[in-house]
């Protein structure tokens, strides 16, 4: 499906490698479809500005390292282009593109992004100070950040990326300069933490960290 202007990316379109796939997100748009507190539907539209990728069972940061397979993780073994949402600290969701092929147990997580102009508004959050507003590129700066503003939880597990679950990605041909990182909060992970695989708009407003 396409607009005038963008393409909603196909469910195989995950299916290739998960790093191509963490870097080439990064200047895409999430959408999100929602209802606002007035009754009407609204579709707010976050472009991506941060990724991490975690390629499977020989990442020790991945869910799924060393053939790690529970009814949690189960869903990272599915064909790329379906969700994985988990709770961390009991406090924050995490939202995760399964990437890959069957059985190649990896993921894609959104770190960071922000509002693009075209995007709906809600109702309640332009009361707010300027500050607090969606509008300011900080509001998306980080993965609980994000899935908290686009009410995002496990309800979104195991769905299919795409217009039928609310939530789909759109492609308007932005290709913003990228860096690598290495990925955020994984100390555990041994030499794994060092990995460059978070993928970043160069020097962008609403990075989660630079």
């Amino acid at each position: 499906m396409s607009t005038a202007s963008s393409t909603v990316l196909a469910p195989d379109w995950f299916t290739r490698p998960t790093c191509v796939v963490a870097a080439d997100l990064v200047g895409k748009v999430l959408c999100r479809k929602l209802i606002d507190t007035d009754g009407t539907a609204k579709v707010l539209r976050m472009r991506i500005s941060e990724t991490e990728a975690y390629i499977g069972e020989s990442d020790p940061a991945c869910h799924s390292h060393a053939g790690t397979r529970t009814s949690r993780t189960e869903i990272m073994y599915e064909q790329g282009g379906v969700f994985y949402v988990y709770l961390t600290y009991g406090v924050h969701h995490m939202l995760n593109l399964i990437s890959g092929a069957a059985e190649s147990p990896e993921s894609v997580l959104i770190r960071a992004g922000f509002l693009t102009e075209d995007s709906d508004r809600l109702v309640d959050e332009q009361l707010l100070s300027p500050d607090k507003q969606l509008s300011h590129p900080k509001q998306f700066a980080g993965p609980g950040k994000l899935t908290k503003r686009l009410q995002i939880d496990r309800d979104l597990y195991g769905k299919v990326i795409g217009l039928a679950s609310a939530v789909w990605i759109e492609d308007d041909g932005c290709q913003p300069l990228i860096s690598l990182r290495p990925r955020i909060g994984i100390d555990y992970a041994g030499e794994a933490k060092d990995w460059l695989l978070r993928y970043v708009w160069s020097d962008h407003a609403s990075l989660s960290k630079k």
